[in-house]
């Protein structure tokens, strides 16, 4: 099957999650604190834009997601409080 991705794609918290490489509880906290954007459907499930989720999979790779709260501006200093 030849799958394409777009940066629009939405994704589950449970899609999310496994891109992520954490839970999916831990990807509704991520969104709860605002550092992962979501979007509710009518019914009230949460959504996630594959753009967004990449960008913090990229986040979480270098290690900035420990203070990153605006598209990981200031999270440089994130070893440095610890």
């Amino acid at each position: 099957m030849n799958q394409q991705t777009s940066p629009d794609d939405l994704l589950t918290p449970s899609d999310a999650a496994r891109v992520l490489g954490l839970s999916a509880d831990s990807v509704r906290v991520l969104s709860d604190n605002g550092r992962l954007p979501s979007m509710r459907t009518v019914s009230g499930r949460r959504l996630f834009r594959r753009s967004d989720v990449d960008r913090l999979a990229i986040a979480r790779a270098q290690g900035l997601i420990g203070v990153a709260t605006n598209g990981g501006e200031s999270a440089s200093h994130a070893h440095a409080e610890e």
